[in-house]
């Protein structure tokens, strides 16, 4: 791979790291909320009569919450393998680089000697 075709694979790569890195945090954030509304509702319904209607509603909800909060959980780790090979990636596209840009100077050097 050329020192231009590299650096140009290595941007999108950057690129792609820093959108996935943003989801990823974005996930963490709402699944922060989730924990959080879930909790109100386990002290909501540990407040109330067992016998209440309400006591439904709130488990259900929860449980609605427990559903949203799996699916952003494997969304997570779909991200973070997708970032773990983005990074890969990107390892092997610098160490490229460098090698391209040694072996063009090497080039370059034994040029200048002549």
């Amino acid at each position: 791979m050329g020192v231009l075709a590299a650096t140009m694979r290595l941007m999108t790569l950057t690129a792609t790291k820093n959108d996935l890195e943003f989801r990823l945090m974005r996930i963490t954030e709402r699944m922060s909320a989730l924990s959080a509304q879930i909790a109100d509702k386990d002290e909501f319904i540990g407040d109330l009569d067992p016998e209440n209607p309400n006591v439904k509603v709130l488990e259900n909800e929860k449980k609605r919450l427990n559903q949203i909060e799996r699916k952003l959980d494997m969304q997570q780790k779909m991200l973070q393998a997708r970032l773990q090979q983005v990074m890969q990636e990107m390892q092997a596209c610098q160490q490229m680089l460098g090698a391209d840009i040694q072996s063009g100077m090497f080039s370059y050097g034994m040029g200048m000697g002549r």
